[in-house]
C-alpha cells in the first residue's frame, strides 16, 4: 500500500507541474510544433501515444532485420535466447524429459524471472500463449520480421497482464513490392543437428490496396546424448560409473534367495544358475545411450497481411497467420519394477512375477517346491518412450484504424479483433498396461504344441501373451509388446479472443509543447483444455495419471496514457516530459486490479538523455495455473536426512534434530529402486508424487523501477552509450512448491504445516508427497545494462561499427515466505553475475564480415562432485558447501558476399573454437536451465557451421 501511495503521489505532483511551466514563454516551443507536424508520427513500444520522437523514458533494445541476418539462427526463439537480458530457460528444447504440451517449442525468459512474466506482442498486439502463459516464438516465422523491440522493463500499465519482466514487439515487414526468398542450412560439427530451412515472401501495392504474404518450412535433426561428452553419461564424463541406473536390458530379481540377482549376459531367464549376485558398479545401465539431447522438429508458416485505405485518413487492416510444429522426442524405455508398478486398490504392493510363471527362474515351472513371487526391476529398452507433439496455431486479426483532426490537434485511432487458437495433439509409446502387464507376468506354462501360453493347462486365458520380462534386451518381442504396451495420446489447446479500441492524439498545448494521449478499452477472453485419452485417465499405465481439465476467464480493461511535456528550450532543459499511465484490468477470476506508471525523460542538452520510470505490474494466473488439476509426477529430490548427500550429512542442526525426532537414525540414506542408497544426489522417487493447480490463486503483483542515460556526443559521431539501472519485485509469486521446498520447509526451517505434506514408509523414504501451486513469497531482482555503439568514421579499407551490450546483475533474491530464508541467487545455478555480447561489423563494397563473442560469467552450484567451498556459507542456511565453475566464452563468425543477381550469400560458424561450457552437476535436476544432464543449455552444444542464400526479386 505504501508503495502504490508514493507512486500515485508521484503522478500527481507531475500534474500539477505544467501549471507552473506555463508562465514559460510559448512562442519558441510553438514554433518546433509547427514543423513537427509534418512528420510522420510512430508508436513506439512501451508507449500508445503516437510521437515523432523514437527516444523514451523506457529502455528499448531493437534489433533490426539486418542485424537477425548476421546472425547464424533461423527461428526466433534461438535469436532472442542470446539476448543479454534473457535468463537461462526453466524449459528449453534439451529438456528432453518433459514431455509435456509445450515441449519442442521455445521460449523467452527476460530477466532469469520466467516465461509467463514476459509479454510476447506482434505489431503491438498480443500473440497468443499455452495454457501456461508462455509464447512459443517458433510460432512466428521469421521471415516476416522487419525489426524486434525488446522493452526491458515492466509495462503492465500499458499492456495489462504478463508484462512484469519486459516486453518482445516482433514488428512485421510492411510496404514490400517484391519479394525475397531465403535458403538456410546448418549442422554441428559432429554432423549432427542438421538445421535447413527455406521461406519466400512477397508483397506489392495495387491501388489503394497492399499486402504480403509469406510462407516457411524448418526441420531439425535430433542430437543424441551419447554424441556429446557432458551428456554420454548421467554425471558427465568424469564421473562416468556414477548415476546408473539399476533398471536395465536384463532382469533383476529383488528378492533373490541371498538378495538380488541379476541375469547373465546371454543367460537363460529361466534358469537360476544364469544369474549372479548384482553388484552395480558393473551391472547398471547408462539410460542416457538412448536418449535425445536436443528434439526432432519440423515446422510449417504461413502468414498474410493486407491493408486497404478506404480513404487518405480511413484503412481496413487484417492479417492471418498458421503454423504447425511437430517435435518428436526420445528418452530410454521404461523402468519397469515392482516398486514403481503399485496401484492404489488394484496393485497396492506392485506387480510381480507369479511363482507360476513359466518365465520364473524360482517357480513352480522351474520344478521349484517352494516356488515365489518375484520382485523385479528391468528397462524396456526394445520400446523406448517416444513423444511426438503436434501444435497446429490459427490466428485471425481484422481491425480499422485512422486519423482526423479537430481544429489543430490531430487524432489516431483504431479498433481491432482476433482470434489465436492453438490445438495440439500429443501421441507417445513406451509405456505398458498394466493390467496387461500383471496378466502376462501370472501363470503360464509350456502347451503340449511348445507354445508358451497364460493360465494354467485346461485354463488358458484367451488373448494373453506371456511376457519374458527377466530377459535379456530383445526377449521382449514384438507380440509381447503389443500385448501389454500402450500408446497414450491426448489432445489440448487454448482460445484466445480479444476485442479493443485506442485513439491517440493532442490534448492542449503547453509552452514546452503539446500534451498527448493515448487511451482505450480492452475485452480478452482465454480458454483452454487439456484432455488425456481414457485408459491414461485410470492410472493403470506407467504414464502418470491425469485427469481431463478445462476451464476459462475474461478481463475487461481501460487505460489512459499522457506525456506532459513541461520545460523545453531551456538551459539544462532541451526537454523534459513526464509520462503518465494507468490500467484499470477487471478479471472474473479474481477481481480487478490497476496498475499505473510514471516515467521522466529529461534532456539536458543535446547529447544527453536522462530518463527513469516507476511502474506497477501484475501477472494474472494462467489456464493451467487455476484449473490444471494434479498429476502424477516421479521428482528428482535430495532428502534432507540422507547422511551423505542431504543437509544432515554437513551439520546441519536442525535438520538433524528434525530428522533424529522422525525416527531416521544417524546412518539414515535415501534409497533407490533396489533399496540401495544413492550414489549421487538428487535422484528421482521410487513411487510418484501429486503436483496440481490451485483455483484459489491470486494474481502476483510487482513494482519496477529504472533510472539511465544514453549519451550520444556530438564531437564523436556515430557514438552511442546507454547505461540502465532497474529493480523489480514481485509479490505473491504463483509458484510450484517443489519436493525439495516441502521437506526443507518441514526438517529444516521447522515449519509443521510442510511435515503434513508427504509420509515416510517401513524403510523411511519419502511417499505420498502432495505439492500444489500457491501464492507464496517474493522475488527481486536488481542490475544495469549498459550498451556502447560506435560506428567509426568511413575507412579506404572499409567500413566498421563496433557494439557491445552488457547485463550486470546485482541482487537475485528469492524469499519463499513463511520461515524460509531468502535465496540469494546472484552468481549461483543459474543466474549470471554477467552476460556480455560484443561484436566488430565490417564492410567494403559487396562483402562484408562479423564477429561476435558471447559471455557467461562463472557460477557456483550446490556439492555434488569436485567441491572447492566447501566451507561455503549461504545467509540464513548455514554451511552449504558449493563447488565453483569458471566463466565462458563462444566465439562467432560471419562472411557475406552481396551478388551481383540481387543475391547475398552468407557463411559462417557459431562457437568458431569448438568451446565447451562447464558442466553443472545439478543442472539435470535443476528447475532452472533443467536440460536432464550436467550442462547448461544456454550454452553451445558444439560447433555449429551454416550457409545461407538471400535471392531478392
Amino acid at each position: 500500500m505504501k508503495q502504490k501511495s508514493l507512486l500515485a503521489a508521484a503522478i500527481a505532483a507531475a500534474l500539477v507541474v505544467p501549471v507552473w511551466a506555463s508562465a514559460q514563454d510559448a512562442a519558441p516551443a510553438q514554433a518546433d510544433q509547427s514543423q513537427t507536424k509534418n512528420l510522420e508520427t510512430i508508436t513506439v513500444t512501451g508507449s500508445r501515444i503516437r510521437s515523432v520522437d523514437v527516444e523514451t523514458a523506457q529502455p528499448v533494445f531493437t534489433m533490426s532485420r539486418e542485424d537477425i541476418q548476421k546472425q547464424g539462427y533461423a527461428n526466433v526463439g534461438d535469436i532472442l535466447s542470446h539476448l543479454t537480458a534473457a535468463g537461462s530457460p526453466g524449459y528449453s528444447k534439451s529438456a528432453v524429459l518433459t514431455s509435456n504440451t509445450y515441449a519442442g517449442g521455445s521460449y523467452i525468459d527476460i530477466r532469469s524471472l520466467g516465461f509467463a512474466r514476459t509479454l510476447v506482442l506482434v505489431d503491438g498486439r498480443r500473440w497468443g500463449t499455452n495454457a501456461d502463459g508462455f509464447t512459443d516464438l517458433d510460432t512466428i516465422p521469421a521471415s516476416i520480421i522487419d525489426h524486434i523491440d525488446v522493452l526491458k522493463d515492466g509495462a503492465s500499465a500499458i499492456y495489462g497482464s504478463d508484462a512484469i519482466a519486459g516486453v518482445v514487439n516482433i514488428i512485421t515487414r510492411q510496404n514490400i513490392e517484391g519479394g525475397d526468398a531465403n535458403v538456410y542450412f546448418g549442422k554441428y560439427g559432429q554432423t549432427d543437428g542438421t538445421q535447413q530451412q527455406y521461406d519466400f515472401t512477397w508483397g506489392n501495392k495495387i491501388g489503394k490496396l497492399s499486402y504480403v504474404f509469406s510462407g516457411s518450412y524448418n526441420k531439425e535433426d535430433p542430437v543424441w546424448a551419447r554424441d556429446r561428452s557432458f551428456s554420454r553419461y548421467p554425471d558427465g564424463p568424469y564421473h562416468s560409473n556414477v548415476g546408473l541406473s539399476s533398471y536395465g536390458p536384463g532382469g533383476l530379481i529383488l528378492n533373490g534367495p541371498d538378495g538380488p540377482l541379476k541375469l547373465n549376459a546371454g543367460g537363460d531367464p529361466t534358469k537360476l544358475g544364469d544369474y549372479h549376485a548384482y553388484d552395480k558398479t558393473v551391472d547398471n545401465y547408462n539410460a542416457s545411450q538412448q536418449m535425445m539431447l536436443m528434439p526432432e522438429t519440423k515446422r510449417k508458416s504461413l502468414y498474410g497481411k493486407v491493408d486497404y485505405a478506404f480513404t487518405d485518413n480511413v484503412s481496413l487492416h487484417a492479417d492471418a497467420a498458421y503454423s504447425e510444429r511437430t517435435s518428436i522426442i526420445q528418452v530410454a524405455g521404461y523402468p519397469l519394477g515392482t516398486g514403481n508398478t503399485e496401484v492404489d486398490g488394484v496393485f497396492p504392493d506392485g506387480i510381480t512375477i507369479s511363482k507360476d510363471s513359466y518365465y520364473n527362474p524360482l517357480g513352480s515351472q522351474q520344478g521349484y517346491a517352494d516356488p515365489t513371487d518375484l520382485e523385479f526391476l528391468r528397462r524396456g529398452v526394445e520400446s523406448p518412450r517416444i513423444t511426438k507433439n503436434t501444435l497446429k496455431t490459427y490466428r485471425v486479426g481484422v481491425g480499422l484504424d485512422g486519423a482526423f483532426q479537430a481544429g489543430t490537434h490531430n487524432f489516431n485511432w483504431d479498433v481491432n479483433a482476433y482470434v489465436n487458437k492453438n490445438h495440439g495433439d500429443i501421441f507417445g509409446t513406451g509405456n505398458y498396461n498394466l493390467l496387461n502387464l500383471a496378466q502376462g507376468l501370472g501363470p503360464s506354462f509350456k502347451d503340449t504344441d511348445g507354445v508358451i501360453k497364460c493360465g494354467r493347462p485346461g485354463a488358458v486365458i484367451a488373448g494373453c501373451t506371456p511376457v519374458n520380462i527377466l530377459g535379456g534386451a530383445g526377449s521382449l518381442t514384438p507380440d509381447q509388446l503389443s500385448y501389454i504396451g500402450v500408446t497414450p495420446n491426448g489432445t489440448y489447446g487454448t482460445l484466445e479472443t480479444g476485442l479493443s479500441a485506442n485513439i491517440t492524439g493532442d490534448l492542449f498545448q503547453l509552452p514546452a509543447g503539446m500534451v498527448q494521449f493515448a487511451g482505450g478499452l480492452e475485452y480478452r477472453r482465454n480458454a483452454g483444455f487439456n484432455r488425456p485419452d481414457d485408459f491414461s485417465q485410470t492410472g493403470l499405465s506407467t504414464d502418470l495419471a491425469s485427469s481431463p481439465t478445462s476451464g476459462n476467464y475474461h478481463t475487461k480493461e481501460a487505460y489512459l496514457e499522457l506525456n506532459v511535456p513541461v520545460l523545453a528550450d531551456l538551459p539544462f532543459a532541451k526537454r523534459l516530459s513526464v509520462d503518465l499511465s494507468s490500467r484499470y484490468s477487471k478479471y472474473s477470476t479474481f477481481g480487478s486490479t490497476t496498475n499505473s506508471k510514471f516515467g521522466l525523460e529529461w534532456k539536458p542538452f543535446d547529447d544527453l538523455l536522462v530518463r527513469g520510470s516507476i511502474g506497477e505490474g501484475f501477472r494474472s494466473p494462467t489456464i493451467n495455473d487455476l484449473y490444471g488439476g494434479t498429476s502424477q509426477t516421479f521428482d528428482v529430490y535430495t532428502d534432507p536426512c540422507d547422511t551423505v548427500y542431504g543437509a544432515a550429512a554437513f551439520g546441519n542442526a536442525n535438520a538433524i534434530a528434525s530428522c533424529r525426532a522422525a525416527g531416521l537414525g544417524p546412518n539414515f540414506r535415501q534409497t533407490d529402486a533396489t533399496g540401495t542408497p544413492v550414489d549421487s544426489a538428487p535422484a528421482q522417487s521410487n513411487t510418484p508424487f501429486l503436483s496440481g493447480s490451485n483455483a484459489k490463486l491470486k494474481p502476483e503483483t510487482s513494482l519496477s523501477k529504472t533510472l539511465g542515460l544514453v549519451y550520444s556526443p556530438s564531437y564523436a559521431d556515430g557514438l552511442n552509450i546507454s547505461l540502465d539501472w532497474y529493480n523489480i519485485r514481485i509479490n505473491n509469486i504463483i509458484s510450484a512448491v517443489s519436493s525439495d521446498d516441502v521437506l526443507d520447509d518441514c526438517y529444516l526451517r521447522g515449519i509443521a504445516s510442510a511435515c503434513g505434506e508427504f509420509q515416510r514408509n517401513a524403510d523411511g523414504q519419502v511417499v505420498n508427497l502432495v505439492h500444489t501451486l500457491t501464492n507464496r513469497g517474493r522475488l527481486e531482482t536488481e542490475g544495469y545494462d549498459f550498451a556502447v555503439t560506435y560506428r567509426l568514421p568511413k575507412f579506404s579499407f572499409g567500413n566498421f561499427v563496433i557494439h557491445s551490450d552488457n547485463n550486470y546483475v546485482s541482487k537475485f533474491n528469492n524469499a519463499p515466505g513463511g520461515d524460509s530464508p531468502t535465496i540469494y541467487s546472484v552468481g549461483q545455478y543459474s543466474t549470471w553475475r554477467v552476460r556480455s555480447n560484443a561484436s566488430l561489423d565490417w564492410d567494403l563494397g559487396n562483402f562484408g564480415a562479423t564477429w561476435g563473442i558471447r559471455y557467461y560469467s562463472g557460477l557456483k552450484e550446490d556439492c555434488v562432485f569436485e567441491c572447492n567451498l566447501p566451507n561455503y556459507y549461504t545467509p540464513g542456511v548455514g554451511i552449504t558447501p558449493k563447488r565453483q565453475v569458471g566463466a565462458v566464452a563462444f566465439n562467432d563468425l560471419s562472411l557475406r558476399w552481396h551478388a551481383p543477381w540481387n543475391g547475398e550469400f552468407s557463411i559462417g560458424a557459431n562457437n568458431v573454437f569448438n568451446k565447451k561450457g562447464p558442466l553443472f552437476y545439478t543442472a539435470s535436476s535443476n528447475t532452472i536451465g533443467n536440460s536432464g544432464f550436467v550442462y547448461n543449455p544456454s550454452y553451445d552444444y558444439g560447433r555449429y557451421f551454416y550457409l545461407r542464400y538471400n535471392q531478392k526479386f
